[in-house]
């Protein structure tokens, strides 16, 4: 009952049943309320919201990065290097716009702990290279906290487009090449444009030799290298023929060698 005499619900009652539960802690039983500074801490980080109402991350995070970063680890092959590829363009893009303690600090946190080891987009390019090299365009000081193994990985990272494939065939370009060049040395000693003479049939001897040799050795053994100089050591003499005056010159056959002992430094098997 309350004080009228009439039946009802007490206020005591009705608050307790519909206030809304707090996510803060409840009362202390002494009466004191427990401190808030988790309502509080709550309160200031829903300060900067968006205006659809969606907390927007703060401008240090370096979450994009991580999570790029994060999947292309997961990835494997082709999807690797294209995430990858995208890390690096946002690496990229970032150490462009510059920026200060906010940015260093972003690049500092994706370097720790290994996030990007291992990471080469399509075009051969390390992730790790690329944060350092957009850590280091920030400039003076920041520039100075780079990490000594971080600088070193950089040093020692593959420049994008300085490998060389092997051309396709195995040995036959570098023997297309030698014996196509013998050939044209030939012709020009038949029509009088180089007078033959005993240092040209050497030249030839020795070149269709290493060639041969190239063509049926191991590549990477003793034969097979030594074959290789023989061929550069004769091709080259042939070529400088055209520098000494009275001596026929092997230039074409020359020529041709060096190009055929360059296709066959470059294979691999």
């Amino acid at each position: 009952m309350n004080p009228t005499g009439r039946p009802g619900y007490s206020f005591a009652t009705v608050s307790d049943a519909f206030r809304p539960r707090s996510r803060t802690p409840a009362p202390h039983p002494g009466g004191e309320a427990e401190p808030t500074s988790d309502l509080a801490a709550w309160e200031a980080a829903s300060e900067p919201l968006a205006q659809g109402g969606t907390p927007t991350p703060p401008t240090d995070s370096p979450l994009p990065m991580y999570l790029l970063a994060q999947q292309a680890r997961r990835a494997q092959g082709d999807e690797q290097k294209r995430l990858a590829w995208n890390l690096n363009q946002l690496l990229e893009e970032l150490g462009a716009q510059g920026g200060g303690r906010t940015e260093a600090d972003a690049f500092h946190r994706l370097l720790e702990g290994g996030n990007l080891d291992g990471l080469v987009d399509s075009d051969g390019r390390s992730c790790r290279a690329t944060a350092v090299e957009s850590l280091l365009s920030l400039g003076f000081p920041y520039a100075l906290e780079v990490r000594p193994e971080d600088l070193e990985h950089l040093t020692h990272a593959p420049v994008p487009g300085a490998r060389l494939t092997p051309p396709r065939g195995g040995p036959f370009p570098a023997l297309a090449m030698g014996l196509g060049a013998l050939a044209l040395q030939v012709v020009l000693g038949l029509t009088g444009v180089v007078v033959p003479g005993g240092l040209l049939i050497l030249q030839g001897l020795l070149t269709l030799l290493s060639l041969t040799v190239l063509t049926v050795a191991s590549v990477g053994s003793p034969l097979y290298r030594g074959a290789l100089a023989l061929l550069t050591v004769v091709s080259g003499v042939g070529l400088g023929m055209v520098l000494v005056p009275e001596v026929p010159a092997g230039w074409a056959a020359g020529l041709g060698g060096l190009v055929a002992a360059f296709l066959a430094a470059l294979r691999k098997s």
